[in-house]
């Protein structure tokens, strides 16, 4: 046991803005381990963190996303919807048709984020702000994108 406690003192979780550059190998080998670093910059005194695919995936299972299909009888037409972030919707004359729409808009609406990222991070939450980054890692593939908001 003491053994363990002895290593896990000499892994550095925390390293400065500047330093990231020259140790990225050394974070790379830790973020691979499962621990999770902290990126301080002391400037600002803002914190980043980097977590391995596993960690990620975890994440977003637990997140509980829920899709909304509705039929509106007066316009005839199907809406999906997003509960996490509202803004990702789409419309159709069948299911499908609404999904496939809300797909398009998902990654519209990911770009969207990127391009004004000082006001939406401003508005929106933190796992609004993770469930679009992960649309954003997954721009060109609609299959895990359906997948991300539960509709696979």
């Amino acid at each position: 046991m003491k053994r363990g406690v002895d290593s896990m003192a000499t892994t550095n979780l925390i390293y400065g803005a500047s330093e990231t550059r020259s140790k990225i190998s050394e974070i790379q080998s830790t973020v691979k381990s499962g621990l999770i670093p902290k990126m301080v910059n002391k400037n600002t005194h803002e914190n980043s963190y980097m977590v391995n695919q596993k960690i990620l995936e975890s994440l977003l299972k637990r997140i509980e996303v829920n899709t909304v299909i509705e039929f509106d009888e007066d316009l005839k037409i199907y809406t999906a919807f997003n509960e996490i972030v509202p803004q990702i919707y789409g419309e159709g004359k069948t299911e499908e048709e609404a999904i496939g729409h809300m797909v398009d808009e998902a990654k519209s609406f990911a770009e969207d984020y990127v391009e004004n990222i000082e006001l939406f991070s401003g508005i929106l939450d933190g796992v609004q702000q993770f469930f679009i980054g992960i649309i954003l890692l997954n721009l060109d593939d609609d299959h895990k994108i359906r997948e991300i908001l539960k509709i696979a």
